[in-house]
């Protein structure tokens, strides 16, 4: 046997992670003993010993915890590697997985697909409706070549750049005590409710939690904007969505937007996959969306990693 064995090194980090053989064959998909030759393999390779079995499960000896150490390194780039191999491997199919939050998929991007569907007619779009922090899981994982996600707070390990601007709204029935208000409510006022939320992890929360400068006190939580809207028609307590969700019933006098001073306003991005050049279909709905928000398309398309 020569060389370093991918799978191998995948099996060490997966030991130093969950401190047991059996847990970490489990997670590579492969029974105990064949992870147990595995090991005995690389030691008799490199002459070193790299793990031992204790009462408590299986730990790494030092020149097994240096020998994950390098590994990690080795796996995040495999990992970027095998992410760009599916990414073009797409590309030339024809296919574009895409990642997108609720509110940019419900009110955005069907105008932007259908603009695609114009200028590509041979691309077959896969869409993911998720919230935002799960776009970027997607896009950690290599589901997705591109995600659009709406959250304030700039992204970490992936290259973005905003394509326009959002703003969420406290919204509730003509009823409601607070619909008469012609001023702002202070904050300590609007810490002490109980809201109609979007589930912790989207971009609307997240926003509105920031705002806040605390955590919110949940009357009812849902995926589905149109849930949350008819929580709000009905009375259950203010509703803290997207002003591109609300702006028909607001027109009609259905609902009532709260004046509030907090900066309810955030950005909507684009994220793709660090280091990653965007190109073909995901370049080109990445330009339609930048135009269609009047943003300059060569000012976004630069890459800006965190």
């Amino acid at each position: 046997m020569t060389g370093v064995d991918l799978e191998t090194l995948r099996l060490l980090a997966a030991i130093g992670d969950l401190g047991s053989i059996n847990a970490a064959a489990a997670r590579l998909g492969i029974s105990q003993p064949a992870g147990s030759a595995r090991l005995r393999e690389f030691e008799a390779r490199w002459q070193i010993a790299v793990a031992v079995r204790t009462p408590r499960g299986t730990v790494l000896t030092p020149e097994g915890d240096a020998v994950v150490g390098w590994s990690r390194k080795v796996l995040r780039e495999v990992e970027a590697m095998e992410s760009g191999l599916r990414a073009m491997t797409a590309a030339q199919r024809g296919d574009l997985a895409v990642a997108a939050s609720l509110t940019i998929a419900e009110f955005l991007l069907p105008r932007w697909m259908s603009g695609l569907r114009v200028a590509a007619p041979g691309v077959r779009p896969h869409l993911q409706v998720v919230n935002s922090e799960a776009v970027l899981d997607l896009l950690g994982r290599g589901a997705v070549t591109l995600g659009f996600i709406e959250d304030a707070e700039r992204p970490v390990g992936v290259s973005h750049t905003v394509i326009g601007y959002d703003s969420i709204v406290i919204v509730v029935e003509p009823g409601h005590p607070w619909a008469r208000r012609t001023y702002p409510i202070p904050p300590e006022q609007l810490r002490a409710e109980s809201y109609v939320l979007r589930e912790p992890g989207s971009g609307t929360r997240s926003t509105f939690e920031r705002a806040l400068r605390a955590v919110p006190e949940v009357a009812l939580e849902a995926s589905s904007t149109q849930t949350l809207l008819g929580a709000a028609l009905a009375g259950v307590g203010p509703a803290v969505l997207s002003a591109l969700a609300v702006k028909s019933h607001l027109e009609r006098g259905e609902l009532v937007a709260v004046p509030t001073e907090l900066d309810l306003r955030r950005p909507l991005r684009a994220v793709w996959t660090r280091g990653q050049r965007l190109a073909g279909p995901a370049r080109e709905l990445l330009r339609i969306a930048t135009s269609a928000s009047g943003v300059d398309s060569t000012t976004a398309l630069r890459e800006r990693p965190d």
